[in-house]
C-alpha cells in the first residue's frame, strides 16, 4: 500500500493533474477498447440467444395450435379449436417482440464495431457489413425479417413461409370455431351475445395485432430513438489540443481588439 506523508502543516502530497476533458491517455484508450470489445461480445451473445429463442418460441406455439386443432377435430375436446384463432396472432406478437431484441443486439453490435474501427483508425471488424450484405440492409424498411431491401433473400422467404403457415393454422382455427358455434346452435346473430362475439372478436384481435406489428416495424419509432442514443454514446473523444493551441485559444485576438465596436464609432 502507498502512504502519503506530510512534512509540515502545509505540506500535502501532490494530487495528479486531471486529464484534459474529452481526451484519453494510452492506458485509458486501451481500457476503453477492452470495454468496447466486452460489450461487443455481450451483444453477439445476445443476438445468438434471442435468435434461438425466436425459433423455439415459434415451434412451441405451432405445436400448441396444431395440437388444439387435432383435439378438436378428433372429437376428444371439440371446444379446443376455439382458442386457436386467438393464439396465432398472440404468437406473432410474442415472436415479434423477441425479434425486436435481435434488432437491438445487431444494431448495437454494428455501432460497437464501427466505434472500435474508428479508434483503431482502420476497418478491422467487418461483421456488420457482412450481415448487411448477406441477410438484409439494416436501414431498409422491413416487417420482422422480411426486408424490402432484400425481398428475395432467404430471410424474407422464410418470413413469408412462416406467415403463410400461420395464416393456414389461423384460418383452420377460425373456420373450426365458426363450425363449432353453429353446431352448438350459436351463430353471430344468436341471442347469446358472448358466444356470438367469439368469431368477430378473433378477427378484430388479429387485425389489431397485425396492424400494430406492421406499424412498429415500418415506422420504427423505438429503433430510431435507440439509434440516436447509440451513435451519440460511442462517439470518438475530442482530439487533444497542443499547448500552443491552448494558449492561442486562451489569449485574445489582437485584431479583434483593434476593431472598434459599432457603438464606439
Amino acid at each position: 500500500m502507498r502512504f502519503s506523508m506530510s512534512i509540515g502543516p502545509g505540506d500535502a502530497a501532490p494530487s495528479p493533474a486531471p486529464a484534459s476533458p474529452g481526451t484519453l491517455g494510452p492506458e485509458q484508450a486501451a481500457a476503453e477498447l477492452r470495454l468496447l470489445e466486452a460489450q461487443l461480445e455481450r451483444m453477439r451473445g445476445m443476438l445468438f440467444g434471442y435468435s434461438s429463442l425466436f425459433f423455439s418460441t415459434i415451434r412451441n406455439w405451432t405445436f400448441l395450435a396444431i395440437g388444439l386443432l387435432v383435439l378438436g377435430w378428433g372429437g376428444v375436446l371439440p371446444a379446443a379449436v376455439v382458442p386457436v384463432p386467438f393464439i396465432v396472432p398472440f404468437a406473432f406478437l410474442e415472436t415479434g417482440y423477441i425479434f425486436w431484441y435481435t434488432v437491438f443486439a445487431r444494431r448495437h453490435a454494428e455501432r460497437l464495431e464501427q466505434a472500435i474501427n474508428e479508434r483503431l483508425g482502420r476497418e478491422v471488424l467487418v461483421a456488420h457489413r457482412l450481415e448487411a450484405a448477406y441477410f438484409y440492409p439494416p436501414d431498409a424498411p422491413k416487417i420482422a425479417a422480411f426486408s424490402f431491401g432484400n425481398p428475395a433473400g432467404f430471410m424474407s422467404a422464410m418470413t413469408i413461409g412462416y406467415a403463410a403457415g400461420a395464416a393456414l393454422v389461423w384460418a383452420s382455427g377460425l373456420a373450426s370455431t365458426a363450425a363449432y358455434m353453429e353446431v352448438r346452435g350459436v351463430a353471430p346473430w344468436a341471442p347469446d351475445l358472448l358466444l356470438s362475439l367469439v368469431v368477430p372478436g378473433a378477427i378484430a384481435w388479429t387485425a389489431i395485432i397485425a396492424a400494430y406489428l406492421a406499424w412498429t416495424f415500418l415506422r420504427r419509432p423505438d429503433e430510431e430513438r435507440f439509434l440516436a442514443v447509440l451513435h451519440d454514446a460511442y462517439r470518438l473523444p475530442a482530439p487533444a489540443m497542443t499547448p500552443a493551441a491552448e494558449d492561442a485559444a486562451a489569449s485574445p485576438d489582437p485584431a479583434a481588439d483593434a476593431t472598434p465596436h459599432p457603438e464606439d464609432r
